[in-house]
């Protein structure tokens, strides 16, 4: 049965619609490649300076570097509010899918240009509220401020894309948050970026390492106390975390390592919303949001005695789950990559990459200690490097070892030997060229998708 089509619209609203998205920015429409099939032509000319003509059948990458359409193609995912650069021009960039019957069949960009003139009242607004925000802040300095957004978490990865989105959408939610992973997987920078995004972000956002705070004084610094409480109270007394993060929201790092006397004063915290500071007479009532993180299994302390299962149920409203490193190695190569853009940032270094070889041996490494373990490798070898690539023997971690011996001549090597060096060599350049990006990359090497991924299992780039 052909579905019936939708009514038109009246010509006035239609251009309206036209006026509107030629004046601010416009639409591009790609195909499942990533090759434009249609941009509005205000996009096109007056923004981004090329006819539309021009600009068909060609990648949008190569038109807006950092759309994202790619991996949204991938994941079926949006990306929405990515700041773009292109022809001299800050974009505003939302990437959707379009499926049909189930399947991505392509990608809708909305681009809003940013910084001319016929946003000028955009930007006044932009203004009042930063002044608003940063009145807000200067009440709380110490607490205030998350530091990274959801465009500081690097990955390419489906893993990753899928707990981005989730936090997302968390983000937007008023319940606890409660974020899993290994240690260094970056489960601080998802609490940053859910704050940021949330309708808090201009509270302040405290952190607690519950793992850092002596037993004998975590009630204390999280509840506060009243003047006179204990030997060497400050006169007048002192507010705890939670008041100081009160309209905002707390981060309770390693929340696993919170005795069960503390979890029972905290449990009435979220249950209550109120705290009585040590050696107070009243309660006082606050408002706040908890976010906090673990890299023990939550579940197994609870069997074990060691923690509540009412307080796990309360912190787990919504969970956010950060797969380890060695689980989604494709978000090596852009890790890689910006750890040691930023390194030459501050330190006015060259280093133009890592080798094949380098990054072969990156690639098939375990990653115990996660993404904070390969920026510790990348700086180092960065160090050693001073400028050009990166190479096998600048990457002086004790574990990373050759995968095999690039120095072997080619006499040495067995015919069947060689041939699979130089595919793995092949498909880890093309990795490295697509940003990690698996789709891209089988598309690169003309291979066959289960063919290509077989190869990254035998070689231990999966």
């Amino acid at each position: 049965m052909n579905r019936s089509q939708p009514p038109s619209l009246p010509i006035t609203i239609q251009q309206w619609i036209n006026a509107s998205v030629n004046n601010w920015g416009g639409v591009i429409v790609t195909d499942v490649q990533g090759k434009i099939i249609y941009i509005s032509p205000g996009l096109s000319v007056d923004f981004l300076g090329k006819m539309p003509d021009l600009v068909i059948d060609r990648g949008i990458e190569e038109l807006i570097p950092g759309s994202s359409a790619d991996a949204v193609i991938d994941s079926g995912k949006p990306q929405v509010g990515l700041t773009c650069h292109a022809n001299g021009r800050d974009l505003l960039v939302s990437c959707l899918p379009v499926a049909e019957e189930g399947n991505i069949t392509g990608a809708v960009i909305i681009a809003v240009a940013l910084g001319s003139e016929i946003i000028a009242p955009a930007r006044n607004v932009i203004k009042h509220t930063k002044a608003h925000s940063e009145q807000s802040r200067e009440k709380v300095t110490q607490y205030s401020g998350a530091k990274y957004s959801f465009d500081s978490i690097i990955g390419n990865s489906l893993a990753i894309m899928q707990a981005k989105r989730t936090a997302w959408d968390v983000a937007a939610m008023r319940g606890s948050v409660l974020i899993s992973g290994e240690t260094g997987t970056g489960k601080e920078m998802f609490a940053h970026a859910i704050h940021r995004d949330s309708s808090r972000k201009d509270g302040p956002f405290v952190i607690i390492n519950c793992a850092a705070i002596p037993e004998n004084l975590i009630e204390s610094e999280l509840f506060g106390y009243q003047s006179g409480a204990f030997t060497g109270a400050e006169k007048g007394g002192k507010p705890g975390k939670f008041e100081l993060a009160n309209h905002g929201t707390v981060f309770l790092d390693e929340i696993g390592e919170l005795s069960m006397n503390v979890q029972a004063k905290f449990l009435r915290v979220l249950e209550a919303q109120e705290i009585d500071r040590v050696g107070g007479i009243s309660a006082k009532q606050i408002n706040i949001r908890v976010i906090s993180a673990t890299n023990a299994n939550l579940e197994e302390l609870i069997e074990k005695g060691k923690f509540r299962i009412d307080l796990y149920y309360r912190l787990n409203t919504f969970a956010v789950k950060i797969l380890p490193l060695r689980e989604r190695t494709e978000d090596i190569i852009p890790l890689s990559h910006h750890f040691i853009t930023k390194f030459n940032e501050e330190t006015g270094l060259s280093i133009k990459g890592l080798s094949n070889e380098a990054l072969a041996n990156l690639m098939s490494y375990h990653w115990p200690g996660n993404v904070r373990e390969l920026k510790s490798v990348i700086e180092q070898a960065c160090l050693d490097a001073k400028s050009g690539l990166i190479l096998p023997e600048h990457l002086t971690h004790t574990n990373l070892k050759p995968t095999h011996d690039y120095g072997k001549s080619a006499e040495l090597q067995t015919v069947k030997d060689a041939k699979s060096n130089a595919e793995r060599d092949a498909i880890i350049k093309a990795l490295e060229s697509t940003g990690g990006n698996k789709k891209k990359a089988c598309m690169v090497l003309d291979m066959n998708r289960t063919t290509f991924y077989k190869r990254l299992k035998e070689y231990g780039l999966f």
